[in-house]
């Protein structure tokens, strides 16, 4: 990309603490069309039609979530939709969501991925981008998806009311063509006997509750799903995702796996490295997702996974219910859906649990949130790093702000005290999130109009490799 310097920027962003992929360095940073134009050193200065002063601020790429639930289409849009959703994700620093197909009809062919991208196209204050389910029924469609721009492909190992059982046999063929093409799958990876059967087993003997949840689907459960995932992809050579990671005991078989070299990249959630059994416990039903929260020790293996680069990514599995969802099954906890809000906290959660109180510097929560996936999902020739040419999706957040969550003040539709994050004190907020150099969130208000996000297609092979030289563009 080359800049005119004599032209003006449309907005230049001074004194800020500027997140790269080599390190957090003090410098300014110039936006011309939609596009990071120039990255300066501290106190050298471009004109600009706007200022921003981010002085005691750190500069973030924007985040990439990989795993959200926007539920729409669907029957009456009330629990989540496109603007609702991708309002809390520009509160929560999220410029690029990856949107799970679990909508109706499910994403499995041209037709429903494009009846999403009319639905969404109109509503989005976001960029965005779209899983497809994968259909295994059908396997031309996998070739059908692709050319829609899918960026992967979702499996459930576990029973989803909202998606078909897999074969084995029909797995298998399915993780071949998968192959042939290039592409990846993303796994729910619990084995359904055991968890359908504990929970029916546990709920004839009257048993309930938020631990009763966490009981009903042991570790057991997502460590054979996880090693035959790695079976299945070694015997194929599919590349595979294992989504959202919850228990450490896991760790031994994902080791192996890529010894054995199965092409496996892991993800796992803030609520699992923020949230524990005693919060399920004493949040119930408002407290359930698959796989369950687990343990304290649990979360700590997590914790050092991520340390240690053997999680690759964090994704928030937005998907939140309404109170009327919750409340109306009078707290039976196995008739009551499942899933967590989360995509407003994103980045807020990780400043304070992964930052201030880990120490985690802010290059490697990039890479975690922004950088990682965006490659991971072929979107990185755009997004996920602050780098010359590179989108301007950023994020202004001060790591030292001291706040406490509110859901009755959330930007999204569900403005519900009835989540385990009522409450919770947090040390990071973010201050401003701006996609390709547009601000769509500042100081707590959404500031964009529905339909201005954009759906991002996949350019996988063409991705910048991790030692691109981020410090390119540096003017002195």
């Amino acid at each position: 990309m080359k800049t005119d310097f004599h032209a003006a920027m449309d907005v230049l962003i001074t004194g800020g603490a500027l997140v790269l992929e080599s390190g957090t360095v003090q410098g300014n940073l110039a936006i011309r069309n939609g596009k990071i134009a120039a990255i300066l050193a501290e106190g050298v200065e471009l004109p600009a039609q706007r200022r921003i002063d981010a002085r005691h601020l750190l500069v973030f790429p924007g985040v990439v979530d990989p795993h959200v639930h926007f539920k729409e289409p669907g029957p009456g849009r009330i629990r989540e939709d496109f603007l609702s959703g991708t309002r809390q994700a520009a509160a929560g620093g999220v410029t690029t969501t990856v949107e799970m197909p679990l909508s109706q009809p499910l994403v499995t062919s041209r037709a429903s991925f494009m009846h999403k991208y009319e639905v969404a196209k109109s509503q989005v204050v976001t960029d965005y981008a779209l899983w497809g389910l994968l259909p295994a029924d059908d396997l031309d469609r996998i070739e059908e998806l692709i050319d829609c721009g899918c960026v992967a492909f979702k499996a459930f190992l576990s029973t989803d009311p909202d998606a078909p059982k897999l074969t084995g046999y029909k797995l298998l063929e399915a993780m071949k063509e998968v192959r042939r093409h290039n592409r990846f799958i993303g796994f729910h990876a619990e084995n359904a006997d055991i968890i359908d059967s504990t929970a029916a087993a546990m709920a004839a003997a009257g048993l309930s509750g938020g631990l009763a949840h966490l009981q009903s689907r042991p570790d057991i459960a997502e460590m054979e799903a996880i090693s035959r995932i790695a079976l299945f992809a070694e015997e194929t050579g599919c590349d595979v995702h294992i989504c959202h990671l919850s228990s450490g005991r896991a760790r031994d078989i994902i080791r192996q796996a890529r010894g054995r070299g199965v092409s496996m990249t892991v993800e796992t959630l803030p609520s699992y490295l923020v949230l524990d059994d005693a919060d399920l416990d004493r949040w119930g039903v408002f407290a359930k997702c698959n796989p369950p929260i687990r343990s304290r020790e649990n979360q700590e293996v997590l914790w050092d996974m991520v340390l240690k680069g053997e999680i690759n990514m964090l994704g928030s599995d937005h998907c939140p219910y309404t109170d009327d969802d919750r409340l109306k099954h009078k707290g039976d906890i196995w008739a009551v859906p499942p899933g967590l809000p989360g995509i407003e906290l994103m980045l807020p959660l990780m400043l304070d649990a992964g930052l201030n109180q880990r120490g985690i510097k802010p290059e490697k929560l990039a890479h975690l949130m922004s950088s990682a996936p965006a490659r991971r999902f072929g979107l990185g020739t755009r997004k996920g790093a602050v780098r010359v040419g590179m989108d301007a999706d950023l994020v202004l957040a001060d790591p030292n702000h001291c706040w406490v969550y509110e859901g009755a003040r959330s930007v999204g539709k569900q403005k519900s005290s009835l989540t385990p994050w009522e409450g919770k004190a947090l040390k990071g907020q973010v201050i401003e999130t701006m996609v390709r150099g547009h601000t769509v969130f500042r100081e707590g208000e959404v500031c964009a109009d529905p339909g201005t996000g954009e759906l991002i297609r996949p350019e996988f092979n063409c991705i910048p490799s991790e030692d691109a030289g981020n410090e390119r563009g540096i003017l002195r």
